[in-house]
């Protein structure tokens, strides 16, 4: 999930804070992933990555919507 936010976030269609906001929300999620590889338990509720990793994704995909629908 960690590359394909990132690379889906990138585009310069987006403004700069949205951008920001897919790259942090890549890295949180990526990190999240090692430490499933790793054999740490995680769920949803885990403090402090996925906690704050799914309201960042959240964030990132309000942007998403305000830049396509400010195209149009």
């Amino acid at each position: 999930m960690g590359w394909g936010l990132a690379l889906v976030s990138a585009p310069s269609f987006y403004p700069v804070i949205v951008r920001l906001l897919g790259l942090v929300a890549s890295i949180l999620f990526a990190i999240v992933a090692v430490q499933t590889f790793v054999g740490v338990p995680v769920d949803a509720k885990s403090s402090p990555l996925p906690f704050f990793g799914y309201p960042v994704l959240v964030a990132t995909m309000i942007g998403w919507i305000w830049s396509l629908l400010r195209a149009k």
